[in-house]
């Protein structure tokens, strides 16, 4: 009996041997492997829940929130993910037992735009920035309660920089108004409240712009509420279609004639020859369809019984800014209303570079990459830009937008050498404040932006052939850290 004993014995101590050893260096839930285990399925859960700004660092069962959070609702619902990523966890279970935030507040977008899109069919496509997760959720809520089993589609992406004031509010009251529509496009812009749209009924059209024109402050409301058009041009993927009533014949073959200079792709004629004519509005679409034909989305109407001509949608700064300037010159019968935004035009010159690890060298980089391939021109011997270097600014002003806040941009003027040396040295002034002047008017702080005239004193190359003279750009940009 003593001897089985010494042998259970010592079985049992090699069993325990051997549990200890697998406890210590193959258990899952050994220190490593555990805290291994727990980082894994906790950054699993975060991207699948779309919390794409957050990151999470384990330290054993205790997690830690790291990134810049766009609201305080956000940081709690990331907490809550990684928190229950790993089941009801705990010490004696192995999951997570408690999450510390290191999160810091995301900078806040400026400008701050959401938009709701009615289609005709009755659905909805809520897009733009939202302050929180709890007004994402109730906005879906309620266009989903209007569209009444039709579609909803949530773009909304949540960001910091939502006005102080009762922004969830306005964005619900006018998400209502929309809902009263045909179809239509409500927009909040910072504080700035669009309702735009059609409605076949003028009762609904009288109500709902005066409600919309009385908004009270910091808010300001700009209705275009319009009945049945007389004359549209809309866009739609890769087409645009003219549709509507015309006069005449030769209106037609005008009008499409328009459309096919300026727009790049299909231009559909859906118009009839079966309206009365309306002195002067043909003046209208030729000053507009040229640069709305440029738009990348939009609707340009034609209703000479309230709205007279209206534009819709949105294009490149610099196509916006033409459009305006060719509007602005009308005097006939018909009220204009341009309801459009700017938006930054697809610079495929600077793909690949990497705007943080050096922003200095990247900003300058960008810049270089845009001006190798673009020109900004001018009228000879003047400061007025030709209108062909509307891309070019578009991309340059995209560029300084990319570049890091605390770097200056130098904007240089440069002329020939051919006239009077004082005048040519205050000529590269005068061009390079105009490009300056087009860049503010787009949004860019003018406080970042510096103005030198060089005059013909430093050219990329010689002055003296006509192929250095073609080569020696009258713009360049230089980039430097911004001094305080």
């Amino acid at each position: 009996m003593r001897l089985l004993d010494y042998l259970f014995g010592l079985v049992a101590l090699i069993g325990l041997g051997v549990t200890s050893w697998w406890a210590v260096y193959q258990s899952p839930n050994t220190p490593v492997n555990l805290q291994a285990r727990l980082q894994q399925n906790a950054s699993a859960a975060l991207e699948a829940g779309g919390f794409d700004w957050a990151s999470v660092e384990m330290r054993g069962q205790r997690a830690v929130l790291h990134g810049q959070a766009p609201s305080a609702d956000a940081v709690q619902a990331a907490a809550e993910t990684v928190l229950t990523s790993n089941g009801a966890g705990g010490v004696i279970m192995g999951g997570v037992t408690i999450v510390e935030s290191a999160v810091d507040a995301a900078p806040p977008v400026s400008p701050y735009i959401w938009r709701a899109i009615k289609t005709p069919e009755g659905s909805y496509v809520l897009t733009g920035y939202v302050p929180s997760r709890g007004t994402r959720q109730k906005l879906v809520e309620q266009a989903t309660a209007q569209a009444a089993g039709a579609p909803v589609e949530d773009r909304m992406q949540l960001a910091a920089g939502a006005p102080g004031a009762n922004w969830q509010g306005m964005a619900r009251m006018v998400l209502e108004d929309l809902g009263q529509l045909d179809t239509g496009e409500a927009s909040l812009r910072d504080t700035r409240v669009r309702l735009s749209g059609l409605s076949m009924e003028g009762p609904i059209r009288a109500r709902l712009t005066a409600e919309i024109a009385n908004i009270v402050a910091p808010f300001k409301g700009e209705p275009l509420i319009r009945g049945p058009a007389l004359w549209t041009a809309q866009h739609q993927p890769g087409v645009l279609i003219l549709s509507g009533k015309v006069a005449s014949e030769a209106e037609r073959e005008e009008i499409t004639g328009i459309a096919r200079q300026y727009y790049g792709g299909e231009v559909r004629d859906e118009m009839q020859v079966a309206g009365e004519p309306h002195e002067g509005w043909m003046t209208g679409v030729r000053a507009g369809l040229p640069q709305f034909s440029r738009f990348t989305r939009g609707e340009m109407a034609f209703d000479p019984a309230e709205t007279g001509f209206s534009v819709q949608g949105e294009a490149s700064p610099s196509t916006l800014q033409y459009l305006q300037q060719d509007l602005s010159g009308l005097d006939g019968p018909y009220p204009v209303t341009v309801f459009a935004d700017s938006v930054g035009m697809a610079v495929d010159e600077i793909n690949g570079i990497n705007f943080r690890a050096d922003p200095l060298a990247a900003c300058q980089q960008a810049f270089d990459a845009v001006m190798e391939t673009s020109d900004v021109s001018f009228d000879p011997g003047t400061a007025a830009i030709t209108r062909q270097s509307g891309p070019a600014l578009d991309k340059l002003t995209r560029v300084a937008g990319l570049c890091a806040p605390g770097l200056e941009i130098e904007i240089g003027g440069h002329a020939d050498a051919t006239g009077d040396r004082d005048s040519v040295a205050g000529l590269s002034v005068d061009r390079a404040e105009a490009v300056k002047e087009y860049m503010v008017s787009t949004g860019f702080d003018a406080a970042r932006l510096t103005v030198i005239g060089y005059g013909p004193d430093q050219p990329v190359q010689s002055n003296d052939t006509e192929e250095g003279l073609a080569k020696n750009r009258p713009i360049s940009f230089k980039v430097r850290e911004r001094s305080e």
